[in-house]
């Protein structure tokens, strides 16, 4: 259960939030060029991440924890795919339908990514969240 905290100690829990997150960017891009093996370097960021995890949502909540996971979830793109997974595609926007049948107008509704819209509640184009 987090506990009330002073804008100071927000302060300070979410400084330390971004310093493991930036070693952990760090390790995982430079790991080969400062000699840290990779099962080691996979072990290490694992690790940090977990840390930051239990940390914010010990200090802010599950809530909080579940809103930012939500938030990178939104950002996430398929980095590279091979010719025989055209099924990847589908993770640039989880909410699009993959087939639709003639008498089914309405699944249009989803051709746009608002999952982040399921969270707030707020449309992200303008357009009203159901049709």
């Amino acid at each position: 259960m987090p506990t009330k905290l002073s804008a100071e100690q927000i302060k300070k829990v979410n400084t330390i939030l971004a310093h493991l997150d930036v070693a952990a960017n760090e390790i995982q891009s430079n790991y080969e060029s400062l000699g840290i093996p990779f099962d080691m370097a996979k072990e290490v960021v694992n690790n940090l991440d977990k840390t930051a995890d239990e940390l914010e949502q010990r200090t802010f909540g599950l809530g909080s924890l579940e809103r930012r996971q939500v938030e990178l979830l939104r950002e996430a793109k398929v980095i590279q795919r091979d010719g025989d997974e055209p099924y990847m595609v589908t993770f640039e926007n989880p909410m699009k339908p993959v087939q639709t049948d003639a008498d089914e107008p309405y699944m249009q509704a989803y051709a746009d990514d608002q999952s982040s819209a399921v969270e707030t509640g707020k449309s992200e184009t303008g357009r009203p969240l159901a049709p």
